[in-house]
């Protein structure tokens, strides 16, 4: 895949959201890569750490108790009931 390297001027008020998001942090290698893929709809996700821990645990879950598995739907309207 050819690559071009590019320099972007941003609004001051955009170039502090990205810093507030930063945290001090340097931006990840690809970082502008990734954020233009997920605005123009090639969207990356990347669970935080406290999904993937709540993932890893459900998994194991599964694992120990497998007679214990629930249909999405019945979840899915727990996690976000109709109104």
């Amino acid at each position: 895949m050819a690559v071009r390297k590019v320099a972007v001027t941003l609004p001051e008020e955009l170039y502090e959201m990205v810093e507030r998001a930063r945290g001090g942090a340097p931006l990840p290698l690809g970082g502008g890569q990734e954020a233009l893929r997920t605005h123009f709809g090639e969207a990356i996700y990347v669970p935080t750490e406290d999904e993937r821990r709540r993932l890893v645990e459900a998994l194991e879950a599964v694992d120990e108790h497998p007679d214990e598995l629930r249909e999405w739907t019945d979840v899915r309207s727990e996690l976000w009931p109709t109104t």
